[in-house]
């Protein structure tokens, strides 16, 4: 069968059993969302509690292998649990896909049942595999199937921008997505033929190799083309609501704003459609191998009445799924709900306008009128404070040293390259002393190593807790011991924590969190707001990413280009019509394969 073919044919059988469609993957995304998600967060933090460990990042990882094993040990068994879980949805949806193809007619309960029963076949060498094929296969796997459970297993944009910046490590990137692809490729049947033929993972495994032999440009060109063709259908669906809601608002009122209300309703309705129809489409690419359809050409499209029982339930859902979400549509449409976010300049600069962390490029940025400028500091051999962010100074000046081998007038003498400019390395008190005069907010990143002084933190304090007060600066930091520290010895001073990674929301005494943008959820910011906390978000440097931050009501945004933020914030607060919300609403849309709640 063609791939046109089969999108074609396998959109009729959806369309056939929209209803039962729509209750297996909307429905199972619901549970996870509202049921498994939450307790597995509850179990996280109560093992962390016990351990008294405030939060989990890359600083801290090695700290729990070496000196928790009790914490370790749950935490892993835990993951095991969510990798069962998920193994289980994937196991109860091919069931359930399948059964709908064959005409089974087996209730949603008899099939879970079956896939419960399923799991336990589940040997250590069927679990041990599943792990691997997860890492290994995700990034290409996403576009089969999505779940809730694994959301926040994805790679933070800063990473990949680092990769992206270094020709070897982009190459290696590249190369890797290549092997990735091609392994995901090869080992597409592995799965199915475990679950429907029960077979081992190194029988699975070759027969997925045999069924793939010399197929790998055929599954590849099909998947390719599904997406096509649902990315088209969900930017024409798109188009044409927003194109209603512009005629809707020139009519007399109220009729845009009922208008409104309809529109973005249907687009959230639409998107949940969407979302049923390609995990159906993607799911059959495997069903399809093992119990093909029977197709008749002659056969006109007739929609299949379902059951009254899935009737009521797929209507049960729909209205579960429009009610809840009725609230935040009309604070959203009334812009009751907007909260207009802090505009912060990463490191000083904006749209490369100068070095960062020197004089002139704040000079330049002040310009701007940023609510902050964020910029960073380091100790130097003198105890003194350098205004630098990297550990070493050879990228930026061609020196070869670190903060802790020159003295501050050491590193005064430099001149850093960057962005076609050239200027001195400040000193933090000349850096704060010229955003003072100014009267420019700063935030302050305290950089650590393992070379600084016991008394650095003291010091700080000493020269200025004073200063940052009076001009209202604030302070960040990745280090988690500086901002327990600077809490204890320092209370009135404003601490937010640098996260990189949103695994499980910390409990510490900082005021804020400063977290990096792509695993931030409205969850985290949701939380932080009830633990009276503010949230940064780190580096956003596109407009859609600025968008979707400002509709989790950030309290602030990093960026590298400035501009870009202020036209995007300035947009909220000159009142946008209905269809310009329903457009900017449409933009912050997650791509279709991901299109899974944000929470």
């Amino acid at each position: 069968m063609s791939s046109l073919r089969f999108f074609f044919t396998y959109s009729r059988e959806f369309l056939r059993h929209w209803g039962s469609y729509i209750l297996l993957i909307v429905g199972t995304n619901i549970v996870l969302e509202m049921l498994v998600i939450p307790i597995v967060q509850f179990l996280v933090a109560f093992i962390l509690k016990q351990g008294n460990i405030p939060y989990v990042s890359n600083t801290n990882v090695l700290t729990i292998i070496t000196q928790h094993p009790g914490v370790l040990a749950a935490l892993l068994l835990l993951l095991a649990l969510v990798l069962t879980l998920v193994f289980l949805q994937f196991t109860f949806q091919l069931f359930s896909i399948k059964s709908i193809q064959t005409k089974d007619n087996r209730s949603l309960w008899e099939l879970f049942k079956q896939s419960l029963y399923q799991m336990r076949h589940l040997r250590p060498a069927t679990f041990f595999f599943f792990l691997f094929y997860f890492v290994l296969i995700l990034p290409f796997a996403n576009a089969i199937f999505r779940t809730p459970l694994l959301s926040k297993v994805t790679i933070p944009v800063f990473i990949l921008d680092y990769l992206s910046e270094n020709t070897v490590f982009l190459l290696l990137l590249m190369v890797a997505s290549v092997a990735v692809s091609y392994i995901g490729i090869r080992l597409l049947f592995v799965l199915p033929l475990m679950i429907f033929s029960d077979e081992p993972p190194k029988q699975a495994v070759a027969k997925s190799l045999e069924l793939t032999h010399h197929r790998y440009w055929h599954y590849a060109w099909r998947i390719f083309i599904l997406t096509v063709f649902l990315t088209i259908i969900s930017y024409v669906g798109y188009g044409l609501s927003f194109g209603l809601q512009v005629v809707l608002d020139s009519l007399p009122k109220p009729i845009p704003a009922i208008g409104a209300m309809v529109t973005l309703t249907s687009i959230q309705l639409f998107s949940q459609l969407m979302l049923a129809w390609a995990t159906v489409l993607y799911f059959s690419v495997l069903v399809q191998k093992f119990y093909p359809l029977v197709i008749s050409g002659e056969r006109p499209l007739r929609l299949i009445r379902p059951s009254l029982w899935t009737r009521i339930a797929a209507v049960v859902l729909v209205v579960f799924l429009g009610g809840t979400t009725l609230l935040s549509n009309v604070l959203y449409l009334t812009g009751l709900g907007d909260s207009i976010p802090l505009t912060i300049s990463h490191r000083g600069v904006d749209n490369g306008n100068g070095v960062q962390n020197t004089i002139p490029a704040m000079a330049a940025t002040i310009k701007e009128k940023p609510d902050y400028i964020e910029m960073d500091i380091q100790e130097t051999k003198d105890r003194q404070f350098v205004a630098f962010h990297d550990k070493n100074f050879k990228k930026l000046t061609g020196r070869d040293k670190t903060a802790h081998e020159l003295t501050l007038s050491e590193t005064q003498d430099l001149q850093a390259v960057e962005n076609g400019h050239v200027a001195p390395i400040a000193s933090f008190d000349d850096y704060l002393a010229f955003a003072n005069d100014h009267q420019q907010k700063l935030l302050i990143e305290i950089k650590t190593n393992s070379t600084d002084s016991k008394e650095m933190v003291d010091r700080f304090i000493e020269k200025y807790q004073q200063n940052i007060l009076t001009h209202h600066h604030r302070i960040h930091s990745l280090d988690y011991d500086v901002v327990t520290e600077l809490k204890e010895k320092a209370p009135k001073l404003y601490v937010s924590y640098v996260l990189p990674y949103n695994l499980v929301f910390p409990q510490t005494p900082a005021n804020a969190y400063t977290m990096e943008e792509t695993t931030l959820t409205s969850d985290f910011v949701r939380r932080a707001h009830l633990e009276k906390k503010d949230v940064y978000a780190w580096t956003v440097n596109d407009a859609d990413s600025m968008d979707r931050m400002i509709s989790l009501n950030v309290n602030g945004i990093v960026t590298d280009d400035l501009k870009t933020l202020q036209e995007q914030i300035k947009t909220y607060e000159e009142t946008p019509s209905y269809a310009k919300r329903i457009e900017l609403y449409i933009n912050r849309l997650p791509a279709l394969d991901e299109r899974i709640s944000e929470n």
